[in-house]
């Protein structure tokens, strides 16, 4: 018997998808962090030397040279009484200031992480499968057990997610196995469970029932797996 799950590209289209989303949203929120909100502040800024030059009380810009002053410079020379007069005229015409284009970098930096975890995942299943034989199971990336060294079968996850986690051990080490028909082609993966199954002893399979006997292109893959062997060992 062989039967060979390979990966499903459904599965790294899906991650691919929001990963290149989570890094585009990052990118956007670096643009607003170096140039969209440091833009809508120095309008602001122009917008509020041209309201206090008009107020009879201003002292600072009501001088022309201050006119061209620039928000950078602004904030390094103002003085407390000028500093409550722009932090209440940004309150009221919601300008971008410091904490807001700080927080811009922050997302960017969380969003890209994101993003990278994103792309990370499929780009390692790629070319990766799972395959059962007549003695057990073995993977594209070294891993493998043969069937006597099953300890357990935890189908907990199986229903919903479709994930099986299979306990066993193999020169002396305890490891777990997972076979996920959403990372790997569904009816070869689920036609590799049931033939684990059936070649362990029934109370290994915990938190779930056996698989029933298979119908359409599950029994299909599993009777062509059987065949394929028959016909090697002829």
């Amino acid at each position: 018997m062989r039967i060979r799950a390979e990966n499903d590209p459904r599965y790294s289209r899906k991650f691919l998808i929001m990963g290149v989303c989570a890094i585009g949203f990052a990118l956007y929120c670096l643009y607003d962090g170096l140039v969209g909100y440091p833009g809508k502040r120095e309008r602001g800024f122009a917008t509020f030397k041209m309201e206090r030059a008009k107020s009879q009380h201003e002292t600072m810009f009501s001088r022309g040279e201050n006119q061209a002053m620039s928000f950078e410079e602004f904030d390094a020379i103002a003085d407390e009484h000028h500093r409550k007069i722009w932090d209440q005229f940004v309150h009221e015409v919601d300008i971008p200031t410091g904490p807001k284009i700080v927080m811009q970098f922050i997302m960017a930096a969380g969003s890209a992480l994101i993003g990278a975890a994103f792309l990370l995942g499929p780009l390692r299943s790629r070319g990766r499968w799972i395959e059962a034989s007549d003695d057990g199971i073995i993977s594209s990336w070294g891993e493998s057990f043969r069937f006597d060294e099953v300890e357990a079968v935890n189908k907990r996850q199986w229903p919903k997610k479709g994930i099986a986690k299979v306990t066993h051990v193999s020169g002396g080490r305890r490891r777990t196995f997972v076979i996920d028909d959403f990372k790997f082609q569904r009816y070869p993966t689920d036609a590799i469970l049931y033939e684990l199954e059936q070649r362990i002893d029934q109370d290994r399979i915990t938190n779930g029932p056996p698989e029933p006997e298979p119908e359409g292109r599950v029994a299909e893959i599993i009777s062509a797996g059987r065949q394929s062997a028959a016909v090697a060992t002829s």
